[in-house]
């Protein structure tokens, strides 16, 4: 469930007087993939709670930090899951390192991965030439904002954080019947080895969301063998979702 709309303190009072283990995850797709997941294991009672937003998670975060720190805080277990989203390119500020961090740029980037949900595309010469694409402006993006949050830059919260957009969807970067970047898209090339990097371990370091989208485009296609396909995000992630028995 969504934490409630309250201060800080009263999201530390409520899980102060939880009398179960609790996950803090950042959003409402984070809260369906590991509550499915959670689900299909079904051998746990632990809570699950959406902050919101990675904002809302660091500062829940720190606010019980600071609590534990002064020995003032007597609760369950707490456990914070998140997504490295661009710190996967400069590193996670030590003072998160408690917080349990996907391994590539998102949970979708984790189940993409997990899964190998590529080979479920037919036309894969096309689909490669689509990520071809997506590499070559996502490197431009992290440059961007890498010139912006360079490496030796300290953050003392997400806060310090210079914001870089990259939050387009699939459509708008490479749109739809190509396989290249749109002519109106902002772009300039990037570094060879940065762009050769992203390609080469692409579902780690592109935005989960666009890989999601690109399957969702790929395989909703009529060449697919599907004339009237309705694959959806979600029913991706429920398909990506296996529990070893």
């Amino acid at each position: 469930m969504s934490l409630p709309d309250s201060t800080l303190e009263n999201l530390v009072i409520a899980l102060r007087l939880s009398n179960k283990p609790n996950i803090i995850v950042e959003g409402e797709d984070d809260e369906i993939i590991y509550g499915t997941l959670m689900d299909r294991l079904g051998r746990f009672s632990i809570g699950l709670f959406s902050a919101g937003c990675k904002e809302t998670l660091l500062n829940l975060y720190e606010e019980l930090s600071r609590y534990e720190s002064r020995g003032d805080f007597r609760h369950t277990p707490v456990a914070f899951i998140a997504d490295r989203d661009m710190w996967l390119f400069r590193g996670i500020p030590n003072q998160y390192d408690d917080i349990i961090w996907t391994e590539g740029y998102s949970i979708e980037n984790d189940l993409y991965s997990h899964v190998k949900l590529r080979d479920r595309v037919g036309n894969k010469v096309e689909y490669d030439q689509t990520i071809d694409a997506i590499s070559m402006w996502f490197a431009y993006k992290v440059e961007e904002y890498l010139e912006k949050n360079p490496p030796e830059k300290i953050f003392e919260s997400l806060r310090d954080e210079k914001h870089v957009d990259v939050a387009y969807h699939l459509n708008r970067i490479v749109p739809p019947e190509n396989t290249t970047l749109a002519p109106d898209l902002e772009f300039l090339p990037s570094e060879y080895e940065r762009v050769r990097e992203i390609r080469r371990v692409y579902h780690l370091q592109l935005r989960g969301k666009l890989l999601f989208e690109l399957l969702v485009r790929f395989l909703n296609k009529p060449k697919q063998g599907f004339q009237n396909a309705t694959v959806s995000y979600h029913g991706l992630y429920n398909d990506a979702i296996t529990v070893s028995e």
